[in-house]
């Protein structure tokens, strides 16, 4: 599962960054999000996406991931690298789960910063 983190001013927008549209022919067109952090549709499922808005923002890692799915298992590895709080406030959360994006890729961006990946689930083989 890949988190990104940030400052966006409203749930709308939060939603509009992270849609993903499509054209007359019907091809799907990227998002916002997804040409900010350079992410194909190869590699990512939209299916697999949750967002968070708060109204107040926070550096609580808790308050950021609460609800999210696997919530018991990511919050320890996030709070193990970084501790219960980050050192900025963040109001907006983008979780895509089964995508391990590469901090190699990582673009600059003011309002939302990639905060890393972790193991959410493990397969049995």
């Amino acid at each position: 599962m890949s988190l990104w983190l940030g400052n966006i001013k409203s749930k709308e927008m939060l939603q509009k960054y992270v849609e993903i549209k499509f054209d007359e022919q019907g091809d799907r067109i990227p998002s916002q999000f997804m040409r900010d952090f350079q992410i194909d549709f190869i590699d990512y499922n939209e299916d697999l996406l949750e967002i968070t808005f708060i109204d107040i923002s926070t550096t609580s890692l808790q308050l950021l991931l609460e609800g999210a799915s696997y919530y018991e298992k990511i919050i320890s590895q996030f709070t193990d690298y970084y501790g219960e709080r980050m050192l900025e406030s963040y109001n907006a959360v983008i979780r895509v789960y089964d995508f391990e994006y590469s901090e190699a890729n990582a673009v600059e961006n003011r309002n939302i910063v990639f905060a890393g990946a972790v193991v959410y689930e493990e397969w049995e083989e």
